[in-house]
């Protein structure tokens, strides 16, 4: 090989390890913690508690149930959170509303979401009252909502049925969620009606790259479709020891390529750039 052929080899050469190096630079970054998308689904046992955090705001996604409700608080004090910005409450189940109250009497929320029906239960009264007594009406969802902030994009999902089979978990509101190129989807308890709505809607994509098993990973007639039309790499199931969610589930999930991670082992704290997220777990001893 003459002199000139040497030189575009060894130039060729370094091309290739430049853009190697990139390549694995930009698929190996980690997210830091001060990155401007911070989502923390709570260990509360079999329920739902799930706090957004960006640089200006924070969304606190239902509330667990009255005797977890100090996990939430505790964390919030710790962050020096003491007002939110939005509350969505997806439906009235107690282990969804559970803590609400005391969430209101403690911090509060500037604007509270919440599905278009009544429940009858002590958590929902409790809830009744506090808003009462903070001097608040929530936001009833009947059409879609959107929110923006510090670059989230927002869509909540109303339920567009007035009487379902399964009264109040297909009530649930579904939350879509963009940031940069990360998509997050919050699927409450949705059952099988509910999913077969979010199957055939045209508001927005299914696929999303993290999601929020609905309904603590129970299997419907109707999950497997769902889950491949979700498509998502990330798949946290909020579950208890006791109840961890059906195991077909997770097998779907499983073969669509997604890594499953339980509340039941520890607190999900996924942070996001735009681009990358890294998941971590607080593993219990």
């Amino acid at each position: 090989m003459g002199k000139s052929g040497r030189v575009k080899a060894a130039v060729a050469f370094i091309l290739l390890f430049m853009l190697l190096l990139g390549g694995c630079v930009r698929e190996d970054a980690a997210v830091g913690e001060k990155e401007n998308l911070k989502i923390t689904f709570f260990d509360v046992g079999k329920g739902d508690a799930i706090l957004i955090e960006t640089e200006n705001t924070s969304m606190l996604i239902d509330t667990g149930y009255e005797d977890t409700s100090e996990v939430i608080l505790g964390y919030l004090r710790q962050q020096d959170i003491r007002s939110l910005d939005y509350m969505v409450i997806t439906h009235f189940d107690k282990d969804h509303v559970g803590g609400a109250d005391r969430v209101l009497e403690e911090t509060g929320a500037e604007h509270i979401f919440q599905p278009d029906y009544e429940a009858d239960s002590g958590q929902y009264e409790e809830y009744r009252e506090a808003l009462s007594a903070a001097g608040q009406q929530p936001e009833l969802v009947r059409e879609t909502r959107t929110l923006s902030f510090d670059g989230v994009e927002c869509l909540i999902y109303p339920p567009q049925k007035e009487e379902y089979e399964e009264k109040d978990n297909d009530f649930s509101l579904v939350i879509s969620m963009t940031y940069g190129g990360q998509r997050f989807l919050f699927a409450g308890d949705c059952e099988k009606e509910r999913l077969k709505e979010l199957l055939n809607q045209n508001e927005f994509e299914l696929e999303h790259d993290l999601l929020k098993v609905p309904h603590h990973g129970r299997k419907e007639k109707n999950s497997e479709e769902f889950l491949e039309a979700v498509s998502p790499e990330i798949a946290v199931i909020t579950c208890s020891e006791e109840e961890p969610g059906d195991d077909k589930v997770r097998r779907i999930l499983r073969r669509t390529g997604a890594q499953i991670y339980l509340t039941s082992e520890g607190t999900v704290t996924c942070l996001c750039d735009g681009e990358n997220m890294e998941i971590r777990q607080e593993r219990e001893q």
